[in-house]
């Protein structure tokens, strides 16, 4: 249930004295990969969204997702219509999800009790350290947010986006 929180730059070119300039990456140990790759053969989600999900899914990416929306924009185009794009903001989005809601989704989904108690208890109680230039931090407990990197946060981001949170909305 501990992690370590390692912030990465995402542009080097920026500003590194934003905070938003960064992402914060939490780096598991093997015991919790083990255990999320064991509850991730448990966990099933048959929602409709999964099959449109390209950037956090096995065999997809965000770049197959950018090349079907210009291929029908142009194919759109081409035929004479206008085109009307809307786009949802979800950078810091798995740092949002609560995580009593996703509990309560993932029992409306049918999930057995007993992996949502154990899910419970262990998102419950995690703690994290940041790693910044060789200085570790003091343990501190995360309240919300699942691990960006883990195993089971794509499953359980998805199934919580259905439910909850308010994303930035961006239309173009």
């Amino acid at each position: 249930m501990q992690s370590t929180i390692r912030p990465l730059v995402k542009n080097k070119g920026g500003d590194l004295t934003d905070p938003n300039n960064y992402r914060a990456i939490a780096l598991a140990n093997m015991e919790t990969k083990i255990l999320e790759s064991i509850l991730m053969d448990k966990l099933h989600s048959y929602d409709d969204c999964d099959k449109y999900q390209y950037g956090i899914k096995k065999g997809h990416s965000t770049a197959m997702c950018t090349s079907a929306v210009k291929k029908v924009t142009d194919d759109y185009i081409n035929r004479g219509s206008h085109v009307f794009l809307s786009f949802v903001d979800f950078s810091k989005a798995f740092d949002r999800v609560n995580y009593w809601k996703l509990f309560s989704q993932l029992l409306d989904d049918g999930i057995e009790l007993c992996f949502v108690k154990l899910l419970a208890f262990w998102y419950s109680n995690q703690t994290a350290c940041v790693l910044w230039q060789n200085t570790v931090s003091h343990y501190f407990l995360i309240g919300n947010g699942t691990r960006q990197g883990g195993i089971l946060s794509p499953y359980l981001f998805t199934d919580m986006s259905v439910v909850s949170f308010s994303p930035s909305v961006h239309a173009g």
